[in-house]
C-alpha cells in the first residue's frame, strides 16, 4: 500500500499535456444497467463518468460510442476502441489491452415470482429448479457460474439475449423466467421494467465479488499513454472518486461497498505490464 499516497498525489495532480493521448480517446460502451445506458441518444451511467473524468485528468478529448455488447468487444480486438470500462478480466481479453481494476461486481440470481423456490447457489437452481435461464451475450461469468450454465444448457434452460434491456422486458411480459445480473444492472431495470415486487434477487455462491475495471487497448494506445491512464484511474480509486461516482446512481452505501477498504484491494491487484 506505499502507492497509496502516491496514486493520491496523481489524482490531485495538473493534467496531463494533450500529446499522450490519441485524437481523440475512443471509449466503447454497451448495455450495463447503471454502470452504463443510453437515453435519447445520449449515453450515460457510472462507468461512464469514471472514464468521463479519466480523459478529464489526463486532457484527454473523448469519443464514446455505442455496442451491443459482443460486438464492443469484437471492435476492442481489431484495435478500434482505446477504452472499456466496467469489463471484468480474462485472458482473451488481455491479449489486447491491458486490464485496470476500479470497482467490483457480483452476479446474483433474478428469479420471477412466477417461480416457486428458493436458491443458495445456481447448483441448487439447476437441481431442484425448472426455470429457463436468460444470458446476455458477450457477458463473462466465473468458472463456477459457467460449469453450472454448462448444466442448465443441457437441460435446454438457457436462452441467450444481446442485451440486459431485453432479458428484462422479456421477464416484464412473462416470456423469461429468470437472469443473472449485478446490482448496477438490475437494480434499473426492475424500475424501468416494473418489475419491482415481481421478482426476487437471491446472491448465489458460484458468484462472489470480482473485479471490473477498464480494458486500455495495447494497439489504440501507446505504453506511455497506457500507464498515464492506469495511474489516473488507481488515483481515481485512492482518492475515493470512484466510490463517490458509482455512490450517485446506487446509493453512497453501495458506492462504497463496490469499492471496499477504500479501494486499497483494487490496487493491490492492480498488475502493471513490465
Amino acid at each position: 500500500m506505499r502507492l497509496l499516497p502516491l496514486l493520491i498525489a496523481l489524482a490531485a495532480a495538473p493534467a496531463i499535456g494533450a500529446p499522450t493521448c490519441p485524437a481523440p480517446l475512443h471509449a466503447g460502451a454497451s448495455d450495463l444497467g447503471l454502470a452504463s445506458f443510453r437515453e435519447d441518444d445520449r449515453v450515460g451511467g457510472a462507468a461512464i463518468d469514471v472514464v468521463r473524468e479519466l480523459a478529464r485528468r489526463t486532457n484527454c478529448p473523448l469519443d464514446i460510442r455505442w455496442y451491443p455488447r459482443a460486438r464492443l468487444w469484437a471492435e476492442y480486438a481489431n484495435g478500434r476502441i482505446n477504452v472499456t470500462a466496467s469489463s471484468a478480466r480474462n485472458a482473451e481479453r488481455d491479449r489486447f489491452g491491458q486490464f485496470v481494476p476500479f470497482v467490483t461486481t457480483r452476479f446474483d440470481l433474478v428469479l420471477s415470482h412466477r417461480v416457486t423456490g428458493s436458491y443458495k447457489s445456481l447448483a441448487e437452481f439447476v437441481e431442484h429448479g425448472s426455470a429457463r435461464l436468460n444470458l446476455v451475450r458477450g457477458i463473462l461469468y466465473t468458472p463456477e457460474v459457467e460449469a453450472q450454465v454448462t448444466r442448465l444448457r443441457r437441460q435446454g434452460r438457457v436462452e441467450v439475449v444481446n442485451d440486459f434491456d431485453i432479458a428484462f422486458r422479456k421477464m416484464a411480459s412473462k416470456r423469461a423466467e429468470a437472469t443473472l445480473a449485478p446490482m448496477t444492472i438490475y437494480s434499473r431495470y426492475l424500475q424501468s421494467a416494473g418489475l419491482q415486487g415481481h421478482v426476487s434477487v437471491m446472491p448465489v455462491t458460484e458468484s462472489p465479488p470480482v473485479l471490473a475495471g477498464a480494458y486500455l487497448s495495447h494497439g489504440g494506445l501507446a505504453p506511455a499513454a497506457r500507464k498515464v491512464f492506469a495511474e489516473a484511474l488507481l488515483g481515481m480509486v485512492a482518492d475515493g472518486s470512484v466510490a463517490r461516482i458509482y455512490g450517485k446512481y446506487v446509493g453512497e452505501a453501495n458506492g462504497r461497498a463496490l469499492v471496499p477498504d477504500h479501494g486499497r484491494s483494487i490496487i493491490s491487484a492492480y498488475q502493471p505490464l513490465p
